[in-house]
């Protein structure tokens, strides 16, 4: 099932669970608000908020874990050996 153009209805309330969220998985990847992975960082947080989590410390968490996970395997990735290339 497609998640595209899913039409949700955010109220304040809820703008700011996630920008706690947002801002408390920030600090604990010790990352500087103009960061790159700032936007994907933001997505996550709203994509476990749309998935029924509404604690800001539980979402900043999860959502850090996330983060620290997919950084993990990009650097298993990058310092994976090529394959030997015969000429």
């Amino acid at each position: 099932m497609s998640r595209h153009f899913r039409n949700f209805i955010y109220y304040s309330q809820d703008w700011n669970v996630m920008e706690r969220a947002l801002l408390k998985a920030r600090r604990k990847l010790h990352r500087a608000k103009g960061n790159k992975d700032m936007d994907r960082l933001a997505r996550r947080v709203m994509t476990l908020f749309d998935q029924g989590l509404r604690d800001a410390d539980v979402i900043a968490r999860t959502a850090a874990n996330q983060e620290i996970l997919i950084a993990n395997i990009a650097s298993l990735r990058s310092t994976e050996r090529a394959p030997d290339v015969q000429q």
